[in-house]
């Protein structure tokens, strides 16, 4: 049975899932990754394919040929999955891979969205084509007011006051210096 947790200096046994068994100095050092052999991995050699219509054509030819690639993907679309989360998937993993530059990866989201598009318009899947549909609102009136009654009372009585037509504010009901009459000025 292996033993979860590092021994501290008085031998009790410290978890190391918790915030006192994490090591805050188990990093790397800056520029470590410079340090090993080159070529280590994919995307440090030269890109199996270094033209955009030829990665399109490795990419479509790969979903055509392989009923089950496609079947997946096309079970994804009607799942739900933005056209945008594949193309972004299969661009990343292609870089990952070696098979292309990260430029090769940019330039190639455009034909592939389109190819996904009209995959799914041909077959009659429902698609979503981006990411995060829904728009932001941002608060409401209403949802503005709430946070303001609770977290700034004066204010929220303020801005009642003028949204109900009130012209007198609280500081001129107390008689402000401001609202004096000139003729007690010397």
């Amino acid at each position: 049975m292996l033993l979860k947790g590092l021994k501290s200096l008085d031998n009790k046994f410290i978890d190391t899932d918790s915030v006192e068994g994490k090591d805050p100095f188990d990093h790397p050092v800056a520029g470590q990754s410079l340090t090993g052999a080159m070529g280590q991995w994919p995307w440090e050699k030269p890109a199996d394919i270094s033209d955009v219509n030829d990665a399109f054509d490795f990419v479509v030819k790969k979903i055509e040929e392989d009923p089950e690639t496609g079947q997946r993907l096309d079970k994804q679309m009607l799942a739900g999955m933005p056209i945008e989360s594949i193309v972004n998937t299969i661009s990343w993993s292609g870089f990952a891979e070696g098979k292309w530059s990260p430029d090769i990866a940019e330039l190639l989201k455009m034909p592939m969205s389109a190819y996904f598009l009209l995959r799914a318009q041909e077959k009659n899947i429902p698609f979503v084509m981006f990411n995060n549909t829904e728009r932001d609102q941002g608060l409401s009136d209403h949802q503005v007011m709430a946070n303001m009654r609770e977290s700034n009372p004066d204010a929220y009585k303020y801005m009642k006051q003028k949204m109900l037509g009130n012209s007198k504010t609280s500081r001129e009901e107390e008689g402000s210096f401001l609202t004096m009459d000139k003729e007690g000025v010397i």
